[in-house]
């Protein structure tokens, strides 16, 4: 990526991975950044991501990510469908080869801790300024600049401030204050992250054969359903449940809970029930869907990305993946900057290229999460005869009907209309379009006010 003729000072709120994601491609973009992170940075966040096509062909391009993730990233083979009441396996949409060489990344499963590990050393080695214990109370406005607030009493001041503060943005929060508007909520998905040790399932033979260490394993459930992927540097073999139905709970997210669990499992297998059970404690989440926003605001001096600009389910395949993507566009978009008023444009430009690809993918994520879930009945029996399909074809099967009626060759397209998005050629592609204007435009404003 080439530097930006024009260099501008971006305070990047939130220092976990689509923090560190902007801070490195704004800073290679040639642009001074600091990154504010309210934690001490020691404290370590268990579990794994997922790293889909669309996000890993991302990655691969920053230096030492390829390297990573083929050293501690987990490969997966695809989607090992089961009903979770009996085990009964009724589905596999394997990444055949073929596509995948196409689409030139795999879907893999990193610890999220070397992720951020990588990004981090990514943002120093590139001269990003990490300022950890910094909470971010306040942002203000004035004269085309920002100024943010911290708990201790100092400010600092930037060009724009990025909101990259997880769905409790601040960031978000003042700028829906500024706007006097509320999001809209659509739907509300609890959900339950819990670990086992690999080596527990190895040595019982009932468990072993329920996990497959090479795919993503789904267990469907009545109104609920189970993910499960294996870590292989972590050995553990980790979990997500979700439930379609908002419980009557209130938890903190921020601890961890001690199992049982506050969802009604008795619908399925005693040995699914037994295995989740394994599980020292558990990690709650409450994820609130909403309906998609403006991500720029404040007179243009802030931006939002990961989930603090969008809720894509935080169990599904994408969530880290639109957050990498959110950090790539926006690098992309300002390594071109070249005059101060283009500064707007650019940023709205941001928002039109990620507005419709993050709602496509909300909508597609939540669709895929209640396809798992269908209550047991006739509609659930017609998506598992669909589903039994996949256990007899092959890679040419599913090419010779391309394009036809076949449910299943749908819903496998619709996999792959996401995993083929690239960020960058989305970036150059509109620049192609419009790039010229923005530049004539610029240049004609500042011949008006000379």
């Amino acid at each position: 990526m080439e530097s930006a003729p024009l260099s501008l000072r971006f305070i990047i709120v939130g220092g976990s991975i689509s923090g560190l994601a902007c801070g490195y491609v704004l800073r290679r973009a040639g642009h001074e950044v600091v990154i504010l992170e309210k934690s001490d940075g020691k404290t370590k966040t268990g579990g794994s991501i997922r790293s889909p096509p669309n996000m890993t062909r991302i990655l691969n391009e920053w230096p030492g990510m390829d390297t990573l993730l083929r050293s501690r990233g987990t490969k997966c083979s695809g989607y090992g469908f089961r009903r979770a009441d009996t085990l009964e396996r009724v589905g596999f949409m394997q990444f055949h080869e073929q596509i995948m060489s196409e689409l030139q990344a795999d879907f893999l499963v990193v610890q999220h801790n070397d992720l951020c590990d990588q990004l981090t050393s990514l943002c120093l080695g590139a001269g990003a300024v990490i300022k950890y214990g910094s909470k971010v109370v306040d942002v203000k406005t004035a004269g085309g600049s920002a100024t943010v607030s911290l708990e201790d009493g100092s400010s600092l001041s930037c060009d724009i401030v990025v909101g990259a503060d997880g769905h409790n943005s601040i960031v978000r929060a003042i700028m829906a204050e500024d706007a006097e508007e509320d999001l809209e909520s659509t739907h509300t998905v609890p959900g339950i992250n819990i670990s086992v040790p690999t080596k527990v399932i190895e040595q019982d033979p009932e468990f072993s054969l329920m996990c497959d260490y090479n795919e993503l394993s789904i267990w469907m459930g009545s109104g609920s359903s189970v993910v499960g992927t294996r870590d292989k540097n972590a050995e553990t073999f980790n979990f997500s449940i979700c439930s379609l139905a908002s419980l009557d709970i209130d938890w903190d997210e921020s601890h961890e809970k001690k199992i049982p669990l506050p969802f009604d499992l008795s619908g399925y297998d005693p040995r699914l029930r037994k295995l989740i059970g394994l599980a020292s404690a558990c990690y709650p989440t409450v994820h609130q869907l909403y309906v998609q926003d403006d991500v720029v605001g404040l007179d243009g001096t802030a931006v939002l990305v990961g989930d603090a600009a969008h809720s894509a389910l935080i169990h599904g395949s994408h969530n880290s993946a639109m957050a990498i993507e959110d950090a790539a566009t926006l690098g992309r978009l300002f390594s071109r900057l070249s005059h101060r008023k283009q500064i707007s444009m650019l940023l709205n430009a941001y928002q039109e290229i990620r507005h419709s690809r993050t709602s496509a993918t909300q909508d597609s994520e939540y669709q895929a999460l209640v396809e798992i879930s269908i209550p047991s009945g006739p509609i659930q029996e017609g998506r598992d005869t669909a589903l039994k399909a996949s256990l007899t074809m092959d890679f040419e099967d599913f090419q010779n009907a391309a394009g036809s009626n076949n449910m299943l060759v749908q819903i496998w397209e619709q996999y792959l209309v996401l995993f083929a998005y690239n960020a960058i050629e989305a970036v150059d592609d509109w620049w192609s379009m419009w790039g010229s204007m923005i530049d004539e435009l610029a240049l004609d404003e500042l011949a008006d006010n000379m």
